[in-house]
């Protein structure tokens, strides 16, 4: 299995949220998450997560976050 870094950038409320959808997808552990941090004068926040699991599996499950995302929010993944 491989770690991937995830980084979510957007509303505060929606932080648990993407959390949750990554520890519950199939195929990937969420192994370690950061405090989420208040990204300059906005309301939205910075988190940083580390998964587990297969390329397509966390790919998949970045994507299925991605295409619920509102305008202005995103979502990377990154191989740590």
């Amino acid at each position: 299995m491989t770690n991937y870094r995830i980084s979510f950038e957007g509303p505060a409320a929606l932080t648990l949220g993407v959390a949750t959808a990554l520890a519950d997808a199939d195929g990937v552990d969420l192994v370690d998450s950061e405090q989420p941090v208040v990204v300059g004068e906005t309301a939205a926040v910075a988190l940083n997560v580390t998964v587990e699991g297969a390329f397509d599996a966390v790919a998949d499950a970045v994507a299925a976050i991605r295409a619920r995302l509102p305008a202005g929010a995103s979502i990377d993944m990154r191989g740590s």
